[in-house]
């Protein structure tokens, strides 16, 4: 894209941004929000406990997005931080979609980095458009190695203007179906998520997915679907700690979301290969200043481990880097400046990215302080403890023979306000070898530092 479209096109994502997720540049706070300061005293100590799931965790669950003609350092940066699916798609691919050579680029380097891609497609082109993009990459130029996932459009409702829910629902079945036909006509494998509106609208929603405008039928006389994943952004609007009012805000998007595609399963009775999925492929702090936070991190970290819970098919957020990363309204990148220093959402991203697979493991906390979550892969139980309140916590956390620990134990340890823990237990019996430590807190974050990992002996 040249200089004056880039411009162009980051306006206007802005524009739909602030009116449905984020700060707009009129609106956006000069500097950081005001956060409690941490308090050095431990206040108690919090009883946390841990359940067993059958929930398997996506390997792809860890995404962010491509905004334009990133750097080789971000790319490079981005895979070290364990992103496994990037998307390509937004308002500015929607109304000008570069050219194929250009998409092809950026998938080449996704790939090479051991990624995924989801494609968009333009709801403004025609289903021939969407058909020879498919045709593109799939049969053409790229069908060794063809692109599972697609999306159709993005943020229709603030598109067009913010009809009212009834007309987008009629709006959006008018070109979803067609567009999503001829995709699959020329591969029917492919998975196709939708609609990517800007917030998880209850009546368009309804409508769409198992309503009067509903696309999650087979096409006509083919035995595939028009949709096999629901697709929703969300950018909370608090303008505190991302961290205390971000992540209940999200949490009710996610259930809506995974909700939706269990009831999907069942009016469908689509299961197994056809089961239809969810994703939240674009999420964030809503504006620069609020992005640049320790608290919009930890939002990160347990928008993640609610997404395991729920069953996402991958969790993007918005977006790899942006504006020379200024803290501006149209910064919503995962580095800071022009060196692109990580931020703590990055960090938070390959705290999971790295260490929790296999299946969720469920955790509750006797404080409201305390988050807790974790994994179970094989003998390696990885656990995450964030701690987003403003006094340190000792925490108390047994495992049990229902986590098919050999034996019953507890590991003990002090988290700091405003930090996080990752644990990794080896569970080979006897229980009791050394466990994998990474802490990262609000202090690192302030100097521009990153986590840091050690073994420690059982407490």
């Amino acid at each position: 894209m040249n200089t004056t479209l880039r411009a162009l096109s980051l306006t206007v994502m802005g524009c739909l941004i602030a009116a449905c997720g984020a700060s707009s540049g009129s609106s956006a706070p000069a500097g950081s929000p005001a956060v409690t300061p941490p308090v050095s005293s431990v206040a108690d100590t919090v009883e946390l406990s841990l359940t067993p799931s059958t929930q398997a965790i996506s390997p792809v669950l860890v995404g962010n997005n491509v905004w334009y003609n990133p750097a080789q350092q971000v790319w490079d940066l981005s895979r070290d931080g364990g992103v496994k699916i990037y998307r390509i798609g937004g308002h500015a691919y929607d109304s000008n979609m570069p050219s194929a050579d250009t998409l092809m680029g950026w998938v080449l380097k996704a790939e090479a980095a051991g990624a995924q891609v989801v494609m968009q497609a333009s709801q403004y082109q025609t289903p021939a458009q969407a058909a020879a993009l498919v045709k593109y990459f799939n049969v053409e130029k790229h069908g060794n190695k063809p692109i599972l996932r697609w999306s159709i459009g993005n943020e229709p409702w603030l598109q067009a203007n913010r009809p009212t829910q009834a007309v987008i629902s009629a709006q959006i079945e008018a070109y979803f179906k067609p567009i999503a036909a001829a995709m699959k006509e020329v591969d029917p494998t492919i998975k196709i998520y939708g609609v990517d509106e800007c917030e998880y609208f209850d009546e368009e929603y309804d409508n769409l997915f198992g309503g009067k405008n509903d696309i999650t039928g087979k096409v006509p006389g083919k035995n595939y679907y028009y949709v096999d994943g629901l697709s929703v952004h969300r950018y909370p609007q608090g303008s505190g700690d991302p961290a205390v009012e971000g992540i209940p805000d999200m949490q009710i998007r996610i259930e809506k979301a995974a909700k939706k595609a269990r009831e999907v399963n069942a009016l469908q009775q689509r299961t197994d290969g056809s089961t239809f999925g969810w994703a939240l492929t674009e999420y964030n702090a809503k504006g620069g200043s609020y992005v640049h936070t320790w608290g919009n991190g930890q939002m990160f970290g347990a928008v993640l481990g609610m997404s395991m819970k729920n069953g996402a098919d991958f969790t993007n957020t918005w977006s790899m880097a942006e504006s020379s990363g200024n803290r501006g309204a149209t910064d919503f990148g995962a580095f800071d400046g022009p060196a692109n220093v990580p931020r703590a959402s990055y960090w938070h991203m390959q705290l999971v990215s790295k260490n929790f697979s296999g299946t969720y493991v469920d955790g509750k906390s006797a404080s409201p302080d305390l988050i807790v979550f974790g994994a179970r892969s094989g003998k390696q139980l990885s656990v995450m403890v964030m701690n987003i309140g403003s006094v340190a916590h000792g925490y108390s956390l047994p495992l049990s023979a229902t986590l098919a620990a050999p034996a019953e134990k507890t590991y003990k340890d002090t988290l700091a306000a405003r930090s996080t823990h990752v644990l990794v237990f080896d569970l080979t019996p006897p229980l009791g070898a050394p466990v994998m430590k990474t802490q990262y807190s609000s202090t690192d974050f302030d100097q521009a530092k990153g986590p840091s990992a050690a073994t420690v002996a059982w407490p």
